[in-house]
């Protein structure tokens, strides 16, 4: 199967999941490659996204070990008209749960074919300097992983006609049982929210800008907490530092992010 072209769909309030997309699609060679971010409010407000291109290559991060609910409608709306696709899921080194199977689920619902699909880590939301959580991934052996990744895809699909014998295997995963038990919207029993630090803010107002559920005042910079997801992007953009991560239950979540954070996951691919 002859591809020349390529979408690339991705939702990514750090950026760790863009760069892993990024990478995959770098990986095939594949010279036309189109982009949509659906990370902000007002890129989700698409009534259907329609793939024109030869290949679908979407990424979301792992929430709670499954897709992030937020992202539900946008997904449906999704049409694939039998074409290839890509799923890719980041976790932060804790567990990857449902997502990847999840994800495998909603593009077939859409009439994509998918042919690939795989795991990688980004760095938790949580991390930060006294708890670094995957800090720093991916890395720069991820993104080969992920480059090689995308030559694997496209020789797969180079060296077939039917793709709908090439399905891949994606097993069904598990909830951790914390996952299990634990309330949808949880971040919020673990950390604060990053309200701003006067003192320090400049006024740039990227914080707002940049928030994928649009729970930061673009006047005052106060977060609605009923909206805020605690992906804490608004932290990682403040070059200011004017907004920081804050444990609630410190000792339980130092000791139990602490203790998987000692061990690197690896990445899982599906051909």
């Amino acid at each position: 199967m002859l591809i020349n072209s390529a979408r690339v769909i991705y939702f990514s309030p750090t950026g760790t999941t863009k760069t892993v997309v990024a990478a995959i699609a770098q990986g095939t060679g594949i010279k036309k490659v189109n982009y949509t971010d659906i990370t902000l409010p007002s890129a989700r407000k698409v009534n259907l996204i329609t793939v024109k291109e030869d290949l679908l290559i979407i990424g979301i991060p792992v929430y709670e070990e499954k897709v992030p609910r937020l992202l539900t409608e946008t997904l449906k709306s999704l049409s694939g008209e039998g074409k290839p696709a890509v799923v890719v899921t980041v976790y932060g080194n804790i567990a990857d749960g449902t997502a990847l199977s999840e994800m495998k689920t909603i593009v077939k619902n859409a009439g994509f074919v998918p042919v690939a699909a795989a795991s990688f880590i980004g760095e938790h939301s949580f991390s930060t300097k006294e708890v670094p959580i995957a800090a720093g991934r991916p890395n720069l052996c991820d993104e080969h992983n992920a480059k090689q990744f995308g030559q694997m895809i496209i020789n797969k699909l180079n060296s077939t006609e039917d793709i709908s014998k090439i399905e891949a295997v994606v097993p069904n995963g598990k909830l951790l049982f914390m996952a299990k038990v634990l309330p949808e919207n949880s971040a919020k029993m673990f950390t604060e929210k990053p309200d701003i630090d006067k003192n320090l803010c400049t006024g740039c107002g990227l914080c707002s800008k940049l928030c994928p559920v649009g729970a930061i005042d673009i006047n005052t910079l106060e977060i609605d907490d009923s909206k805020c997801l605690r992906c804490f992007s608004c932290v990682r953009a403040c070059d200011a530092q004017a907004r920081k991560i804050t444990y609630k239950k410190k000792l339980l979540v130092k000791k139990v992010l602490g203790a998987k954070s000692k061990k690197d996951s690896e990445v899982k691919l599906y051909l």
